[in-house]
């Protein structure tokens, strides 16, 4: 390709993205660093930093490492560079989320969803019965249930304060609802409306309250979700114990954790092919178990696991409805592969070839959307441009689709 035509070709992409407009993410993080937690997380932070021996699940992480005591502040430039390039807690608006609307402006945001760093440690807490070995301390003398239910509620209070504070229609965090119980869920969840929570995520590897989660006893809440609007996902993080032992990757050199690993994401080839399991397990349910037939409204999300598996998956449920259709008779009005298309959303990794996706898959053209991971490392740099790259051969129809429309379901105005 000459110089002439490289130069004509940027020039007809940044057209078309000027066609689009402002695109929506469905993916981004806050990451402030470990030394200012008991500032914007409570007491719940200064226990566990206080309790934890090993914090090398957050400190050892290259770029992503959340133990930055250097930072004293978020003051690093907001330009077009910067936002793409700069990753970790030092990024523009990882800690401060008052400058996050600005971050959005320069890279050509409209809205965001902002999952937690820190809350993750409170999934782990409170579902993982091995978390001493990860963090330290020692279990006999933690009951690490109640501790992990205190750092999400820390998060969640960081979350309704930052609703408060921000411009809520555009930067939108993403609250964290433990499933112990039914009363316990639909209270947590009616708080965090009630403040103006537009969405929520919830541990992805365990039953919630104990019920399969196409029981109709949770249908009061999926009810309750569906009607405000706000959407409901499962996020990178929550595996166990759906994966329950670690076993299966350790003392396997190649399987070992990447050094710039987040605390969700430990960046490693078995890791990357399994962790959408739990994410498919937990959609297969809501499908074959008429959630999304008696809930129309409810909107899902699965995130930064990947999408590949989106596709088959949907053609898995096809192929058993039709082997089963005397049993769904009554239950199901549509194919599976319709309600995913119509309720799921899925956020890519910009090293996926997405545009294969639309291609094999026309039935889930609604499904994939843009999301940035910001400011995670493994979100990639650049996420925006190698996404229309890919993308950009489809036309202007995907690729509002995938920046736009599809993204918007969860981000309703």
């Amino acid at each position: 390709m000459t110089a002439s035509t490289t130069t004509q070709a940027t020039e007809q992409g940044a057209d078309l993205m000027s066609k689009i407009g402002p695109v929506i993410d469905i993916d981004s993080h806050e990451m402030i660093p470990l030394h200012m937690w008991p500032e914007a997380f409570g007491d719940a932070a200064v226990t566990f930093t206080e309790l934890a021996t090993n914090t090398a699940m957050v400190d050892n992480l290259g770029e992503n490492s959340m133990r930055r005591d250097d930072l004293g502040a978020d003051d690093d430039e907001i330009d077009p560079n910067t936002v793409w390039s700069i990753k970790g807690p030092s990024a523009p608006s990882a800690i401060k989320m008052s400058r996050r609307v600005d971050v959005l402006d320069a890279m050509g945001i409209s809205r965001q969803l902002v999952y937690p760093n820190f809350a993750l440690i409170g999934v782990m807490l409170a579902c993982n019965p091995m978390a001493h070995k990860w963090f330290g301390y020692n279990p006999e003398n933690v009951d690490r249930i109640q501790l992990g239910r205190d750092v999400i509620a820390g998060h969640n209070d960081w979350v309704l304060r930052t609703i408060s504070e921000v411009d809520s229609n555009r930067v939108r965090p993403v609250g964290l609802i433990l499933t112990e119980s039914l009363e316990q869920m639909m209270a947590d969840t009616q708080r965090l409306i009630d403040g103006g929570t537009r969405a929520l995520m919830i541990p992805g590897g365990e039953p919630p309250a104990g019920m399969s989660p196409a029981d109709e006893r949770l249908d009061p809440w999926w009810k309750m979700l569906a009607d405000a609007d706000v959407a409901v996902t499962l996020h990178i993080g929550t595996e166990f114990p759906f994966l329950a032992s670690s076993t299966w990757s350790s003392r396997v050199p190649q399987f070992k954790r990447a050094d710039f690993a987040s605390l969700e994401f430990p960046v490693e080839p078995y890791f990357g092919a399994t962790m959408n399991f739990t994410h498919e397990n937990f959609i297969t349910v809501l499908v074959l178990g008429g959630v999304f037939e008696r809930h129309p409204r409810l909107r899902f999300g699965s995130l930064e696991i990947t999408a590949q598996w989106i596709g088959p998956l949907a053609e898995r449920l096809d192929l058993w409805e039709k082997q089963f259709h005397k049993r769904f008779s009554g239950v199901l009005t549509m194919k599976p592969s319709e309600y995913i298309n119509r309720n799921v959303r899925i956020g890519p990794f910009p090293f996926e070839d997405v545009r294969s996706y639309f291609e094999r898959y026309p039935q889930l053209s609604d499904v994939y959307s843009f999301s940035t991971d910001f400011p995670h490392v493994e979100g990639g740099k650049e996420s925006k441009r190698r996404f229309f790259e890919n993308l950009a051969p489809l036309g202007e129809d995907i690729l509002r689709k995938f920046y736009v429309d599809n993204p918007a379901y969860l981000l309703p105005e």
